[in-house]
């Protein structure tokens, strides 16, 4: 039938006339439909309003002990068409107290009559009347309500509401649509059965059309239309063409913000880019993670009080392109210092945040600076002495040979100090610039040790002391020899000098989860709480150190760098008068 329908050939002068006639209709329909409804509803409206008012007249002032119930039963009419008028009396407290088409004693199965559940209610409290239309949950019937309040200055007397059936349709029918009918029947069918085959193959193009669209918003591709009309035709390329070019785009633009993105996290620095109005658009993992957590959000501003200072960065941008500042914050009870490098973008208004930790930077310098001060200090006195024993004996003003002995020693005492203190520093620094070559291999701490105990045993003979070594013989671990022997090396040799004479010094092992804990006990002096945590510091030496023996203050020092070197941890407990114990862990991989 379509296809026999497509055959014939409508002339679009009279096509466009049937259409033209239907559409005067629909419009005359509907002009005099809107006129019919809003004049009736309007009138209802205005006739409810006043026989509100009168019954609101008729009605006594609000007491418990009056029945309002029969007071609405009794004031209720019936119109023409013999519609009751409903009424319907609420107290203060939003409670139905009388409604004349609601049995007194089923009044408590009404819900309250409040402005929450209804809108007539609302309306009446905040103008001179409300009003609203819709199926009573009590009655069942489609009624427009209209409701008043008793007084309007004094919401303490309550409220009244009146309702009517409404059925605008009855006349609306009536007065309009069946003299129309008849005509639209007519005007319909004929433009239908002319134009049935025209909009089933406009609406399956538009159909196939839409699908299309709906497959471009996907992503997915789209075939071409093959239809008769030459504007759909050209419709449906332009989507397909609008289609083809948003997957290329959305393509590109995913793999740049991947690639972006990516390059953005895998930088060693944070990067945080502000919108024109100073609120964090963009942020890569690191700056996240370099303040600490949660100190900003994006699409926020900055309101953490200890980075007030990139907000005053981002104020300065204002007015010149670029800016450094430092920043030096605790995060996580650690001192970190941030370098922050500030720039406006003139095409956008953005700035963007280049951050960097230098708290490396800033320690090498501080330990740096610590350095310099710990060696001046540290020279300065076995120079003198040098300086000041070389002018006496050069003066030769001294002719005796005992007091020239006396000098001379002097001078050879604070030689062999600088010496070994110039020893110790480039250790020091061979260690901590890499130039310390490790070879991890099995070695037995046990014999380590007597070999140690070997080299110094002169010098346990001349001090009386007595050396044990406890570690067990079987005992094997894997480290780097030569670290291991300098380490204890070291350990020993403090020991042997804070040791009074004919004590006892013992090595020990012990085996603590998946460590060997190596130690080395002596019976000395012992280092004061305060000083514990400072002992393995280049240079530091306690007071009491000092006062009772010769040193460089590097032996400990050499000991922490080499134990972390070699990944082994170092530790100290001693006791004033009782002696020292140093414990190295050593992991078993």
């Amino acid at each position: 039938m379509f296809n026999f329908f497509s055959s014939i050939k409508i002339s679009r002068i009279f096509l466009l006339s049937i259409l033209f006639l239907t559409f005067i209709i629909f419009i005359v329909v509907t002009i005099f439909s809107t006129f019919i409804y809003n004049n009736s509803k309007v009138q209802l409206v205005e006739s409810l309003y006043i026989q509100a008012q009168s019954i609101n007249k008729l009605m006594p002032e609000y007491d418990q002990n009056i029945n309002f119930d029969e007071y609405a039963d009794s004031l209720t009419i019936q119109d023409s068409e013999f519609n009751e008028l409903r009424v319907t009396i609420i107290d203060k407290n939003w409670d139905v107290i009388g409604d004349s088409l609601v049995e007194r004693e089923n009044l408590y199965l009404l819900e309250k009559h409040s402005p929450a559940t209804r809108k007539e209610i609302k309306d009446a409290l905040n103008s001179v009347y409300g009003t609203t239309s819709r199926t009573s949950e009590s009655t069942g019937l489609d009624l427009i309500y209209v409701a008043i309040q008793r007084d309007p200055n004094n919401l303490e007397k309550g409220l009244v509401r009146v309702a009517l059936p409404f059925d605008i349709w009855g006349s609306f029918f009536n007065f309009f649509i069946y003299p129309f009918l008849v005509l639209f029947i007519l005007v319909i069918a004929s433009s239908s059965f002319l134009s049935l085959n025209i909009e089933y193959k406009l609406r399956r193009d538009l159909d196939s059309l839409l699908k299309s669209t709906r497959k471009a918003i996907k992503g997915q591709n789209i075939s071409e239309l093959n239809s008769g009309d030459e504007q759909l035709s050209t419709l449906s390329d332009a989507v397909r063409q609008i289609a083809q070019r948003l997957n290329l785009e959305v393509e590109q633009a995913i793999e740049q913000r991947t690639e972006f993105g990516t390059v953005l996290d895998s930088m060693n620095q944070g990067v945080i880019i502000f919108n024109k109005n100073q609120k964090v658009r963009f942020s890569n993992d690191i700056a996240l993670e370099m303040f600490g957590k949660h100190q900003f959000f994006l699409k926020e501003k900055i309101q953490v009080k200890k980075l007030q200072p990139i907000n005053k960065l981002l104020k300065k941008l204002k007015k010149i392109s670029s800016e450094e500042i430092e920043l030096s914050i605790k995060v996580k009870n650690v001192d970190k210092h941030f370098l922050i490098s500030g720039s406006r973008m003139e095409s956008t208004n953005e700035y963007i945040m280049v951050i960097s930790d230098i708290s490396s930077l800033r320690k090498l310098e501080d330990l740096r600076k610590n350095l310099i001060s710990d060696i001046s200090h540290e020279i300065k006195t076995p120079v003198a002495v040098i300086r000041a024993g070389s002018e006496t004996l050069y003066s030769g003003n001294i002719k005796d040979s005992k007091i020239v002995s006396k000098f001379t020693k002097s001078i050879l005492d604070n030689s062999e100090r600088l010496s070994e203190m110039i020893d110790d520093l480039l250790e020091l620094e061979k260690i901590e610039f890499g130039g310390l070559v490790l070879k991890k291999e099995k070695i037995m701490p046990h014999k380590e040790i007597n070999k140690i105990l070997s080299t110094i045993e002169a010098l346990l003979l001349e001090n009386k002391l007595v050396v044990e070594n406890l570690i067990p013989e079987g005992l094997v671990i894997k480290t780097d020899k030569e670290s291991f022997r300098a380490i204890f090396f070291n350990l020993l040799n403090n020991a042997i000098k804070y040791s009074p004479k004919e004590s006892k010094i013992s090595f020990n092992a012990v085996m603590k989860g998946g460590s060997s804990v190596i130690s080395i006990k002596d019976n000395g002096y012992g280092i004061e709480k305060n000083s514990l945590h400072r002992v393995f510091e280049r240079f530091y030496r306690s007071a009491k150190a000092r006062a009772h023996t010769k040193g460089t203050g590097l032996g400990l020092a050499l000991v922490k760098q080499l134990s972390t070197r070699i990944g082994a941890n170092v530790s100290v407990e001693s006791k004033i008068n009782i002696g020292t114990e140093f414990f190295v862990s050593f992991q078993h991989k």
